[in-house]
């Protein structure tokens, strides 16, 4: 008889420590710039740095960090002063809810966004990071110096994830429960669909204290249909077919795909500081080192 291995320990599926302690050797490599930016959302302080304080304009400030407003209300130029971004308490809150749990080729996108959250640390590492798993239950993790405690809350929760119990709350609910320190960096790694109302109403709220970083995770198969074949779907008790071989269907699915994305992106853009978006069909590495991530 030959012996299978059990579904948590498939190498499309499993998340171990190693894993994510491996990521070290290329998180911090190069300049931040190598991960593009797929799009600029609101406009905001300077990437990189955090306000401190505002003065009166002294030689030898930067033109271009001048508060004009402050200065057209009283009359005398006023500069915005800012420190490295090294010190600013980082929140990463990670979506784990079940519709992470889905991949079409070689991994699931909540593996992917465990990989994204772990170089993310690795590349702050110096920071007061925190952590937020919404997942089963929502998770709060604080840690300031060795990460190994935040990336083993990483692998617990992961797997817990992969039970795909109903989420007893939102993932606009869980945002309702955070309180941010004055300056905190907001990142959220979470599915390519569409916002709710609520989600939008508490990103407004949030981005009007904190910076927030989104990165969308999309797996092919939510972008396009294969070029030929069938695949069974269920949606509830209803099953049926996705039929690339159908005439027009696979053209009529890629352009609802496309219709759902500039959705999304529409209502982020005015939401965000910076919007990502991940290919759940490519390596992390591969995307990260080269640049990868496309826009919507």
């Amino acid at each position: 008889m030959t012996s299978h291995p059990a579904p948590r320990a498939h190498p499309d599926i499993a998340l171990t420590l190693a894993q994510l302690l491996a990521i070290r050797l290329w998180a911090r490599q190069g300049p931040k710039a190598r991960v593009q930016v797929a799009q600029q959302g609101r406009l905001g302080r300077m990437p990189g740095l955090t306000f401190r304080e505002l003065r009166a304009y002294q030689a030898g400030d930067e033109v271009r960090h001048i508060d004009w407003r402050v200065t057209a209300r009283l009359g005398r130029p006023y500069t915005r002063l800012y420190s490295e971004e090294q010190d600013q308490a980082h929140w990463l809150l990670l979506d784990l809810s079940p519709a992470m749990y889905f991949g079409s080729r070689c991994q699931l996108k909540a593996r992917l966004g465990c990989e994204l959250a772990a170089a993310l640390l690795w590349q702050g590492e110096k920071q007061a990071n925190t952590l937020i798993c919404h997942g089963v239950e929502c998770h709060v993790h604080p840690q300031r110096g060795p990460l190994v405690p935040l990336l083993e809350a990483l692998c617990h929760h992961y797997d817990k994830g992969l039970d795909r119990t109903p989420l007893p709350r939102s993932l606009a609910q869980t945002l309702a429960r955070l309180t941010l320190p004055h300056g905190a960096r907001l990142t959220i790694i979470t599915d390519h669909q569409p916002c709710d109302a609520a989600l939008c109403q508490q990103l407004q709220l949030f981005g009007r204290r904190h910076d927030i970083h989104c990165w969308q995770i999309r797996d092919p198969l939510e972008a396009d249909l294969p070029d030929q074949g069938r695949l069974a779907v269920q949606a509830g008790r209803q099953r049926g077919w996705l039929d690339a071989t159908q005439p027009g269907f696979a053209h009529r699915y890629q352009r609802a795909a496309e219709r759902l994305a500039r959705q999304s992106h529409q209502q982020l853009l005015p939401l965000v500081q910076r919007l990502y978006r991940l290919d759940n069909g490519q390596p992390l590495q591969r995307q990260w080192q080269e640049g990868a991530c496309r826009q919507f």
